[in-house]
């Protein structure tokens, strides 16, 4: 059953108040079939409140996103924290096998460079990078400037020899997952 749009409304707005960032898609969903006259009511809220005043953390990760560099390794970094202690961090609270640490270590690597896409990452591991470096998973949803390019072709003289080149690369379909595949690719 959704819930009151005026219950929704005063939730919302104290949490904006609080100096939190509520997410209004999230009060949305809740409102239902409601969710049209809510975001009328939300929309007149944040183009009347006052902004509140960004934090250092905020700053520097806008500052790194217009740099075109991966926040969420501003974060880390502001932290004090080196890869390996967040990986050693990944590793223990999520009590996986320490001789894998090399492959919690690449995925991390990719997930802080914004190489990983963030929704495909287990809540257990934004649980841990969370106590550690607090915002991480808002970190690294944001995402530097796309950059413009021209596509670039390879011509291959003999068609014969075009899937050799692609040889390369495994196909993720015809591999097993293992735990730490699932945690950071699959939410799981």
């Amino acid at each position: 059953m959704a819930e009151s749009v005026f219950e929704l409304f005063d939730e919302y707005a104290a949490a904006y108040a609080r100096g939190e960032r509520p997410r209004a898609h999230v009060y949305l969903e809740r409102a239902g079939e409601g969710a049209d006259e809510l975001a009328r009511l939300l929309e007149g809220y944040v183009q009347a409140a006052l902004v509140p005043a960004p934090d250092e953390d905020t700053i520097a990760l806008v500052g790194a996103w217009l740099e075109g560099q991966p926040p969420l390794v501003e974060l880390r970094a502001r932290r004090g924290l080196r890869v390996e202690d967040v990986v050693e961090a990944l590793v223990k609270g999520l009590g996986l096998d320490g001789a894998k640490r090399a492959k919690v270590k690449r995925y991390y690597q990719r997930l802080e460079g914004g190489l990983l896409e963030p929704a495909g990452v287990a809540q257990t591991v934004w649980g841990v990078l969370g106590r550690l470096v607090p915002g991480a998973q808002e970190a690294a949803a944001w995402r530097p400037r796309e950059v413009a390019g021209a596509a670039a072709y390879l011509r291959v003289s003999d068609a014969e020899s075009a899937p050799a080149l692609a040889g390369g690369r495994a196909n993720p379909a015809t591999q097993e997952l293992d735990e730490i595949d699932r945690l950071f690719l699959s939410g799981g």
